[in-house]
């Protein structure tokens, strides 16, 4: 079985959990601002993890469902305020809700869904019992803390990091090990594991394949957003370029392009996103392109991979095999093998 099959197993289970708590009352407007992300459904990758390796460790998925539900109501209110951060103008294939809904109401609305996701994670606390739920609550705390600074990391060398050739590669894997590694890959495995009643020495394994391929997997996409198209990836195309996001492929093209390209792809990175064209932003792609800065980002995507792969094997070899180590063996590679 591969990992969306698996997720979509469950799927339906989370959705319906979260939106049993989103209130059904005046103003309705407001409550279906709320709910709008929750039902658009995305993935679902992160409870998708976190049902996973609580069967991976030998606990039961129907006690992990509701902890899911947590994780997903995460993503529906982040994303809110993301994308009105970044001003991006797609989700999951339709307009971003402060596109629709207007930008006081769109964070109004995030905030509102934020409430929602404390009060299931109150409920997941006190199901699970004192020990393993206090651990699952701290757990999620520290994963949606540090998801806050990989968003400041990540607007610092946006919004005042202006020039392209002033940051490193390390800055960047800090900024994505944090917005996205923990909270898209090895926080939803380590939360899966509490469920299972597993000890913080495990989590620590975890760790070692989960936080490669977090990177790997936010490097996916980086790639993605310069060679996919937006009805296959639910999004805006080329959002990096438009918000004037640092990334390895950038990285790559500041230190291999002649001057002239160098200044040309400048020029258009140092506008406001609102004053850069189409035609611009595909420019800046087709510049990536013609000097293989996204293959140079595609390879160091595949070492990370590997390394997760093989840490993997590693610190699993005391779980014995079955139908859901090899999904779960399957899922490290799905996230740099996906299409969106």
């Amino acid at each position: 079985m591969e990992f969306t099959e698996y997720i979509n197993l469950h799927k339906e289970k989370v959705y319906k959990t979260i939106t049993s708590y989103i209130p059904n009352r005046e103003p309705k407007e407001h409550y279906s601002w709320v709910r709008d992300y929750t039902d658009r459904q995305g993935k679902y990758g992160r409870p998708g993890y976190l049902l996973l390796w609580c069967e991976l460790y030998g606990g039961k998925v129907e006690n992990a469902i509701l902890p899911a539900a947590t994780m997903q109501a995460s993503e529906d209110w982040v994303l809110t305020h993301d994308d009105w951060e970044d001003d991006n103008m797609v989700r999951r294939g339709k307009p971003t809700l402060h596109i629709l809904a207007g930008e006081y109401f769109a964070v109004n609305a995030g905030d509102a869904m934020h409430m929602v996701n404390w009060k299931i994670a109150h409920d997941t606390a006190l199901k699970l019992g004192t020990t393993i739920g206090n651990r699952f609550y701290d757990k999620f705390y520290d994963i949606l803390i540090v998801t806050a600074e990989g968003q400041y990391y990540d607007m610092r060398l946006t919004n005042v990091v202006k020039d392209v050739r002033n940051f490193t590669l390390e800055e960047y894997y800090k900024a994505i090990a944090a917005k996205a590694g923990y909270y898209s890959i090895y926080g939803p495995m380590q939360l899966g594991a509490i469920v299972a009643g597993q000890k913080d020495s495990e989590l620590d394994k975890i760790r070692e394949y989960g936080y490669p391929l977090g990177v790997a997997f936010q490097m996916k996409d980086d790639i993605l957003d310069c060679i996919s198209d937006e009805k296959t990836l639910g999004k805006t195309i080329g959002t990096d370029v438009y918000e004037g996001v640092k990334t390895a492929i950038l990285w790559h093209f500041v230190h291999n392009a002649n001057e002239s390209d160098l200044k040309k792809v400048e020029k258009i990175y140092a506008k406001e996103r609102k004053d850069k064209s189409p035609e611009e932003v595909k420019y800046v792609i087709d510049m990536f392109k013609e000097y293989n800065s996204i293959d140079f980002a595609r390879q160091k995507m595949e070492e990370f991979g590997n390394l997760a792969v093989e840490k993997f094997e590693q610190n699993t070899k005391h779980i014995p095999e079955s139908s859901i180590k090899e999904i779960a063996r399957n899922s490290v590679g799905y996230a740099i093998k996906r299409t969106k």
